[in-house]
């Protein structure tokens, strides 16, 4: 899954703001000679799995096995969250992010929902809204972070459950619908507030016009294989992740099926914006979008299986199993990274190994009403909270 950048980030003053030319070049992933760097793995903060990632006014985030939300800083990758938001080590599945970038939104099992605002630090916990306690699959925001997000959660039972900020801040979840008869839906992108589209394990491809409320079937009739991701360019730019080294692509007619891997590994994760895009596969591959049903191969220094992939300003990432990170640093790399808020960064205390450490805060689960210790960065979280629905 992914999520994303699936767009551009608009970045604001004190968080790496790019100019209009600056910003396409770097989406584009040139550096100043016009040449992309190469892929390079680094130091992970975790041994699990790592299932997507995303891209930030801050820089690249992924999140994984165990509740873990990891950052790149300048210091490396650092882990921000530990066992996720309710302290239950429930397994996240899927990011995505405001279209300021300001905020992440994560989505796993259980029913786990998460927000962690990159500038004001502080991680919410959102999960099991309306009582839904099943694994979600993936999420997709659009929105400005904390004033008029609009939240779309998949699961595994093939719902869809949307969420709108209200003007007191809480959450406003609208009617559960299954835009795709009842089968797992993997992945879910918008490209506007009201237009997106998901995709199945029964291979269903469905579009929606209304923000989600209907959705009507646009393929794919004559696919036989594994579907695990999808990329909403635009109502007539769709790519979906498959297998057999397959990436569809829909261009508001018909289907094309395109085999960018000739080894027909899987391709797990699929990041796009209108000009660029970017997935990612079985064997440690990436392929880059070079023009419209052209993809580039690329073997990274890693062999295991990429689930996630993220298309940045400045820094690329690919995530997967083991916690293996791969990234690709483009120009001077310092696009997404959060050199300037308005929030004093504390500082963590080193422990032996070299990891941050790690602050334990006892709280009250909402739901369970009961005392939990989250575990969290404090380097990188200030406050936590539950957050509200209704």
């Amino acid at each position: 899954m992914t999520r994303h950048t699936r767009r551009e980030i608009l970045r604001f003053a004190g968080v790496g703001a790019l100019g209009g030319a600056g910003a396409v070049a770097s989406a584009v992933g040139e550096n100043e000679d016009g040449a992309q760097g190469a892929w390079e793995a680094v130091d992970s903060p975790t041994d699990k799995p790592l299932n997507s990632a995303v891209d930030t006014a801050a820089g690249p985030y992924a999140v994984g096995g165990g509740g873990d939300v990891v950052g790149r800083t300048d210091d490396g990758w650092q882990k921000v969250v530990e066992y996720g938001p309710q302290a239950r080590s429930r397994p996240l599945t899927g990011v995505d992010a405001t279209d300021d970038g300001a905020a992440v939104w994560f989505v796993g099992g259980s029913g786990v929902i998460g927000e962690y605002n990159v500038e004001t630090r502080t991680l919410t916990n959102y999960s099991a809204p309306k009582g839904k306690t099943s694994t979600w699959e993936d999420c997709a925001v659009r929105g400005t972070a904390g004033e008029d997000e609009r939240l779309f959660f998949v699961n595994g039972s093939g719902e869809l459950l949307v969420g709108v900020r209200q003007d007191s801040g809480a959450m406003e979840y609208r009617d559960v619908i299954k835009p795709g008869g009842g089968s797992t839906i993997p992945g879910i992108d918008f490209h506007s507030r009201s237009a997106g589209h998901v995709c199945s394990t029964s291979q269903f491809v469905a579009e929606t016009g209304d923000g989600g409320e209907s959705w009507n079937r646009i393929g794919i009739g004559f696919a036989g294989t594994s579907f695990f991701d999808v990329a909403s360019a635009g109502e007539r730019d769709v790519n979906v992740a498959a297998g057999n080294g397959i990436v569809y692509r829909y261009d508001g007619f018909r289907w094309t099926p395109h085999v960018v891997d000739d080894e027909r590994q899987a391709i797990r994760s699929v990041d796009r914006t209108p000009d660029s895009g970017i997935a990612a596969g079985d064997g440690g591959k990436v392929y880059e979008r070079i023009s419209t049903g052209q993809w580039e191969r690329t073997q990274t220094p890693v062999e295991t299986k990429l689930r996630g992939v993220a298309r940045g300003s400045g820094v690329s990432v690919a995530v997967g199993n083991n916690g293996r990170i791969v990234e690709r640093v483009d120009g001077d790399g310092s696009g997404g990274t959060d050199t300037g808020t308005a929030t004093a960064t504390p500082t963590a205390t080193p422990t032996t190994n070299g990891t941050a450490a790690v602050d334990e805060r006892t709280v009250v689960d909402a739901d369970a009403a009961e005392r939990v210790t989250l575990r969290l960065d404090p380097a990188m979280v200030d406050g936590y909270r539950e957050g509200v629905w209704v």
